[in-house]
């Protein structure tokens, strides 16, 4: 009993089969599950709101001008194809140029402005433009709300070192990667867990939580370097790097902390396979003082290392 209590505590949560048939990584750099569900798409399966979310804020600032864009060139059409004599001031102009002429008339509505010297004149063009407006209020309002959600949905900013290192460490060797807090705000409570993903010589994956030197820190102002001690009653000692190749290494890391301004929870994850791990070798020196003697840490510089 004690035994699958533990194996279920060392579970990633991806369920027997899963892990069984899974042949890439578990999870990606980015921190996401290698795991796909076919029929995202399905109604009740998809969640906009959290997918707005998710995405980064260049994708998200695309996103929003692209609506823009489509929505202004929907109404313009609706416009058009209201009749020639729907905006009698631009009757007598081209197709090419009253269509232009429609657009920029679009995202007045659309934003409310009420400028243009443009009026509809019948009835098909006045329902187009009541659309419109309540489209426009609705849609920037909706787009307010998402962005302050963004800004108040709390990243944690932790950067992983692109590599982790199997280096000599207190008379053993220690399995090492190191992690850095890259906002201006400070992370507390930080804890982290790393699971060892392995195959073994019967051809099945197994999951090992690895024992840390240290699991949490009270605050992480600056950077961490997390370390497994690779010592007898680890499931890495006397393994070589043709070992882990061989077994598929997978090395699962988990961190959670608290946001000290917002006082949330925030996690993050990512993983670190067989070859990316360098053994060997060690992370270079990151510390720096300034003129007044002041600790200083490059964040550009965590994925530094030496070889031994």
């Amino acid at each position: 009993m004690a035994n699958n209590s533990k194996k279920a505590a060392q579970d990633l949560g991806l369920g027997e089969k899963v892990i069984q048939e899974n042949r890439t990584r578990y999870v990606n750099r980015d921190g996401s599950f290698n795991v796909h569900r076919k029929g995202v798409w399905e109604t009740g399966s998809f969640s906009p709101y959290h997918a707005i979310l998710n995405i980064s804020w260049p994708r998200f600032y695309f996103g929003v001008f692209a609506y823009y864009v489509l929505a202004n060139l929907v109404f313009t059409s609706l416009y058009f194809f209201s009749g020639e004599k729907a905006f009698p001031q631009i009757a007598e102009l081209g197709a090419q140029a009253r269509f232009g002429e429609l657009f920029f008339y679009s995202v007045q509505v659309i934003t409310t402005l009420g400028s243009s010297p443009l009026h509809p004149a019948n009835f098909r063009s006045e329902v187009v433009l009541a659309i419109e407006a309540m489209v426009g209020m609705l849609g920037f309002a909706l787009g307010a709300s998402l962005m302050f959600a963004r800004f108040s949905n709390p990243a944690p900013g932790i950067i992983f070192s692109r590599k982790a290192v199997i280096s000599p460490y207190q008379g053993v060797t220690g399995f090492m990667f190191r992690i850095i807090n890259n906002r201006s705000h400070e992370l507390v409570q930080v804890g982290a867990v790393v699971t060892l993903a392995i195959t073994g010589k019967d051809g099945k994956r197994s999951f090992q939580q690895l024992g840390l030197e240290r699991d949490n820190v009270l605050v992480l102002p600056l950077h961490w370097t997390i370390v497994h001690p690779i010592d007898k009653n680890s499931p890495l000692y006397g393994l070589n790097a043709q070992d882990l190749s061989k077994a598929n290494a997978e090395f699962v890391v988990s961190v959670t902390a608290v946001d000290q301004d917002l006082s949330k929870m925030v996690y993050t994850r990512t993983s670190y396979r067989f070859n990316e791990v360098v053994m060997n070798a060690r992370f270079s020196n990151i510390i720096e003082h300034n003129v007044q003697g002041t600790v200083v840490v490059d964040p550009k510089r965590i994925h530094e290392i030496e070889k031994l």
